[in-house]
């Protein structure tokens, strides 16, 4: 279990890329560059941590936006129901991702196991603990740069895949 001190760096780390957004949003508005650095108090996570959760984070939501985008063409283009669409886009990511195939009508499958759709596994895993923040799951989860850096290939290479797959 994580101690309080570790929960903070956690947390502070979530705070310190929010407001690393916030202030690059107040520089593009006011058309400025601000020097004012952010320190919080109890610590964060070290460059590399706070980097692979920011990844993980918006892989997931990438994930996410892509598979609901899909369902939401399918409906558009009449291959599946309003009520089919809302209920898939219940689902949670992953689920979502590999149903995405069989909603299009296709009849290849996606293997969760292997290949580039693996990523999507991996990084959809990642998604709740990181949601929901449970600090010792994802602090003993959170992969570093390397395995980071591969997933994203991966999720690219599934993103890909999933053009050809859908057509």
């Amino acid at each position: 279990m994580l101690n309080a001190q570790d929960r903070v760096r956690l947390w502070n780390s979530f705070f310190y890329l929010a407001r690393q957004n916030a202030k690059n949003l107040f520089e593009i508005r006011n058309k400025c560059t601000s020097s004012q650095t952010f320190r919080p108090k109890g610590g964060m996570l070290d460059d590399e941590q706070r980097a692979a959760l920011a990844a993980v984070a918006f892989c997931t939501l990438a994930i996410e936006a892509r598979a609901n985008h899909v369902i939401q063409k399918l409906r558009e283009d009449g291959r599946i129901t309003e009520h089919e669409c809302e209920a898939a886009q219940r689902l949670s990511p992953e689920a979502k991702w590999f149903l995405l195939p069989k909603l299009a009508g296709r009849r290849r499958t996606l293997r969760a196991d292997t290949g580039p759709h693996q990523a999507v596994s991996q990084i959809c895993g990642l998604r709740n603990d990181l949601v929901h923040v449970k600090f010792d799951k994802l602090s003993k989860r959170l992969p570093g740069a390397g395995i980071m850096l591969s997933w994203f290939e991966r999720l690219i290479e599934a993103f890909e895949d999933m053009n050809v797959v859908l057509r």
